[in-house]
């Protein structure tokens, strides 16, 4: 059972950021609920939980990202987790990919607020224009098989596929081992227990070898 999460010392309890920080995640906390009213960022039963189910959620990730020194991609960011959230805490180089212009809006909204230095694309993942990446995220958008697919897809798109493949950070939900097992390719993710859910898993892959795009 984990503790409140709300306050600074009870977030702290599960992981460490400092009080400005903190304050930062308050006006993202209190912005959303703002926002809610009007445009549907978030599901409705998450609301009085938003501290543990998406800030907390997407905090958890920071230990794997915080040795990133290139750019690392949010496919379908949404509300801000777990980009924007990771970008507050003070990781560098993220983009942001959101399709809805009104949760753009929204992601803007809170970057100013908290003085938080991100890039935003407001488009499809298939549309997103090739960078270099180091780094790919997603929470909730998709199945494994299909985040596989928006990966090759955007791999594709460098000239003469020379880039290094990313690494792939997912958080998943209880579904997940359904998901893996229904995988089309040889992916070997690494699994580690959620903080705030025992069915959840963080799924990582710090060396993708290979994909099938590659190889065509």
């Amino acid at each position: 059972m984990l503790t409140r999460t709300e306050t600074y010392d009870g977030f702290c309890s599960h992981i460490y950021v400092s009080r400005e920080t903190f304050e930062k995640l308050s006006v993202f906390h209190k912005t959303l609920l703002k926002w809610q009213s009007s445009i549907n960022l978030i599901s409705q039963s998450t609301t009085a939980i938003i501290w543990q189910r998406h800030i907390l959620d997407s905090a958890q990730l920071f230990k794997f990202v915080k040795d990133v020194n290139g750019n690392i991609l949010d496919f379908g960011s949404g509300a801000g987790f777990p980009g924007l959230v990771l970008a507050i805490m003070g990781k560098k180089n993220i983009h942001l990919v959101e399709s809805d212009h009104k949760k753009c809006v929204f992601l803007k909204e809170i970057a100013l607020l908290t003085e938080t230095d991100i890039t935003i694309h407001n488009c499809r993942i298939e549309n997103l224009i090739s960078i270099n990446v180091e780094l790919v995220t997603c929470r909730a958008l998709a199945p494994l098989n299909k985040l596989i697919d928006y990966v090759e897809t955007y791999v594709r798109k460098s000239s003469n596929y020379n880039q290094d493949l990313p690494k792939l950070l997912f958080l998943k939900g209880k579904s997940y081992q359904n998901e893996l097992l229904q995988l089309k390719k040889n992916i070997n993710f690494k699994e580690f227990p959620s903080i705030t859910d025992k069915e959840s898993r963080i799924l990582y892959v710090n060396n993708l070898d290979t994909l099938d795009v590659i190889d065509e």
